[in-house]
């Protein structure tokens, strides 16, 4: 019998599609997606985002995908609030020293659209932990495949994802750090 010897265990945390489970009920329309905090038992694992850190200096994790977000749009990590052209929100993000960590980047549109929640008015982001986030397009470094020079930029007001010209346009940024 031929096996596979691996000298290193790799371990990853994939993305989830969408953290969410089927539930079927008689009488519905359709199938109930239930996130995956929501059939837990013990309330103190029902929480999805764990806030470290206080100020402007406070993260959160989390705990569906293992990213790390800036708490707070108006710190460091969120650009002070501020909007962008790409080639300086990614540089902003290569050189972001926030919250003791280096390893900064620019979400891609997965990550972004995986902490909106389309069950709140406003920002689409849960507050708290979150706060001082505008409802406007954030960058994502995912490219649009038809045109490499824009990028997608989900709205965190509507949750509708923009495409976004590199350098004609500006845009808010969001880091994020850890995940896929």
């Amino acid at each position: 019998m031929m096996g596979m010897k691996a000298d290193k265990n790799i371990l990853t945390r994939l993305l989830p599609k969408t953290g969410q489970t089927v539930v079927y009920r008689a009488g519905d329309d359709g199938t109930h997606q239930a996130g995956w905090w929501k059939g837990l038992l013990v309330a103190t694992n029902k929480t999805r985002f764990v806030v470290k850190g206080t100020g402007l200096n406070a993260v959160v994790i989390d705990r569906a995908t293992g990213l790390m977000w800036p708490v707070n749009g108006n710190s460091a990590g969120g650009a002070y609030g501020g909007y962008e052209n790409w080639n300086n929100a990614i540089d902003w993000a290569n050189g972001l020293n926030f919250a003791g960590f280096t390893d900064w980047r620019i979400p891609n549109i997965k990550e972004l659209l995986s902490i909106l929640n389309f069950g709140t008015t406003g920002v689409l982001l849960d507050r708290p932990p979150f706060s001082n986030y505008t409802n406007e397009p954030f960058w994502s470094s995912t490219s649009n495949p038809t045109n490499t020079l824009y990028k997608y930029t989900p709205d965190f007001g509507s949750g509708i994802v923009h495409i976004t010209h590199l350098t004609a346009e500006e845009t808010y940024v969001i880091c994020v750090r850890g995940g896929v």
